[in-house]
């Protein structure tokens, strides 16, 4: 019977395995695609499936397949710019896990974000481990540990997949508003992730990509109220 999905993914021994797949605030994938750019990684790697929808990505003027693997030395990023559904997620998880068996992969972790649909002062890191070793790990670092809850879509199911085989896994998601993209959640994320493993990037240009966001956000509330302030105006002259 044929697999519903085809990883092709060279070998590459002890690796690091990131994940940052599509999800609240887009942390995830914000973070992937940054760490991808920024460390200068190759593509290496896709996965093919009859399921994956027909879409090819143009990246820099060259066709990339919507769901790949970038790559250096042994560090692998996993990136999808579609929504995957969940039977695809499961299938894609099985396989990941399945590779990073073979090939004794020191770390398994996912990115994501953590939708509060509040702002604060400082917002905050969670995160979970495969075991209580995992745990202590995330703890030792400053992350705070998700006691109760549920994690969704790749990020959940490869956590879960990972500790069966008893792969050192690990979740990261960075607290966010939850209704647009979150830069700034992103850079939150990846500097614990510096602290997880021997990563060298700046998170500077997130942070200033956050800034831009904010300030065109902060100058569209002011607009409203003004645009609100007139309409009762408006409103109240009509009765007087």
């Amino acid at each position: 019977m044929e697999k519903p999905i085809t990883l092709n993914l060279p070998k590459i021994e002890n690796p690091i395995f990131i994940e940052g797949y599509p999800g609240i605030g887009l942390v995830g994938h914000i973070a992937a695609n940054f760490l991808a750019k920024e460390l200068k990684m190759e593509m290496i790697g896709h996965i093919e499936s009859s399921f994956i929808p027909p879409i090819t990505l143009i990246l820099e003027g060259k066709p990339n397949p919507p769901i790949r693997f970038y790559a250096k030395d042994n560090v692998i990023i996993a990136i999808a710019d579609i929504y995957i559904t969940p039977t695809l997620v499961n299938e894609i998880a099985k396989e990941v896990v399945s590779y990073l068996k073979e090939t004794n992969a020191q770390k398994v972790i996912s990115m994501g974000g953590m939708g509060i649909g509040f702002f604060k002062e400082k917002m905050e890191v969670y995160g979970v481990g495969g075991s209580e070793e995992e745990n202590k790990e995330l703890e030792d670092i400053g992350v705070k540990i998700l006691k109760f809850g549920s994690i969704m879509g790749m990020s959940g199911r490869l956590l879960w997949e990972a500790s069966k085989e008893k792969l050192k896994s690990y979740v990261l998601l960075g607290e966010t508003f939850g209704d647009r993209p979150d830069p700034r959640a992103a850079a939150n994320v990846i500097e614990y992730l510096k602290k997880l493993i021997p990563l060298e990037v700046s998170t500077e240009p997130l942070i200033k990509e956050a800034e831009m966001i904010e300030e065109q956000l902060r100058r569209m509330h002011e607009q409203m109220e003004i645009a609100r302030r007139k309409a009762e105006k408006e409103y109240e002259s009509v009765y007087v």
